[in-house]
């Protein structure tokens, strides 16, 4: 209810009070209206219940402005906070903004600072570097100078006994080469005349029949045997070619298969290919050196 309603029922609250008072209230009747004699309970009932009725209506009333007061206030409190909320995030966008500017400016001043200590110790560390070529330099030159001196300064006697020492030890280095020229032909001599000694000087087949038998060499001028140590098909072959019979059927034969010999074991450790021409020319121990008996001596089958 509106306050023009309210003012409308004061009114008319007003003009019936009137009316009772003047049914109550003894006065002057018009001519032509009978007054029936005023019944006061009655009047005085109705005027209690209507003011008991404006005052609930008042009461209602103060509700309804207070609650739309306290409306009003919830909504001016809900702004204030809204608007309170988005001006802290503004602020806060605004802190983070400036923050991250300043952390930007901060790195670009850190890496300026970086580069520049960078460049600063390769300026320094070229300067070191030429100040010690320079020095260096110098000092080569230096040492090379103090040479020459001293190279200068030797006299005419001191390198004449230069060149006369050089002279002896030329002359006796010559001296030095015939000697050792000589003496490596007389080794070469006592080595062919020992090889022409020891060299074994023939070969034979015994125990066998005409085309197989024990492999015998005369070495020293005695009949030895060969070890079957390491004899295989290639040493058959180098004695059939030594004996002047074919190789192509040469077949080896071990652990004295063809009777024990007897005299000096001469070959041991043989290791031939197969092309040589003499069981001499094949790899093996030295002549008479053996760690064989005569139950191991080889034989062949041409």
């Amino acid at each position: 209810m509106d306050v023009h309603a309210l003012n409308v029922r004061m009114l008319f609250f007003l003009c019936l009070v009137t009316s009772c008072v003047s049914f109550l209230v003894p006065g002057h009747p018009t001519p032509n209206m009978t007054l029936a004699p005023p019944d006061k309970d009655a009047a005085l009932s109705y005027l209690v219940q209507e003011v008991f009725d404006l005052r609930v209506l008042l009461q209602s009333q103060e509700r309804e402005i207070q609650a739309l007061k306290s409306q009003q206030a919830l909504v001016d409190i809900n702004n204030q906070t809204g608007f309170q909320a988005v001006k802290t995030w503004l602020e806060n966008l605004e802190n983070s903004v400036q923050f991250l500017t300043t952390t930007q400016q901060n790195h670009e001043i850190r890496d300026e600072e970086t580069n520049r200590t960078i460049f600063l110790e390769l300026d320094q560390l070229n300067s070191e570097l030429s100040e010690l070529r320079s020095t260096t330099n110098k000092t080569i030159m230096k040492i090379y100078k103090e040479l020459q001196s001293e190279i200068t300064n030797l006299t005419a006697k001191e390198y004449g006994d230069a060149q006369r020492i050089e002279g002896l030890i030329i002359a006796e280095h010559k001296a030095t080469g015939i000697e050792i020229a000589a003496l490596k032909a007389r080794l070469q001599h006592l080595n062919d005349t020992l090889i022409g000694i020891l060299k074994p000087t023939g070969i034979r087949l015994t125990g066998g029949d005409a085309n197989s038998g024990r492999v015998e060499i005369r070495f020293l001028g005695d009949w030895g045997t060969v070890c079957d140590d390491d004899f295989g098909v290639e040493e058959a072959r180098v004695v059939c070619r030594m004996l002047g019979k074919s190789t192509t059927n040469a077949q080896a034969f071990s652990g004295s298969n063809f009777g024990q010999g007897t005299g000096t074991i001469v070959y041991d450790d043989l290791g031939c290919t197969g092309s040589e021409p003499d069981l001499f020319k094949c790899p093996h121990a030295e002549l008479g050196h053996h760690n064989c008996a005569h139950t191991e001596d080889a034989g062949i089958l041409w």
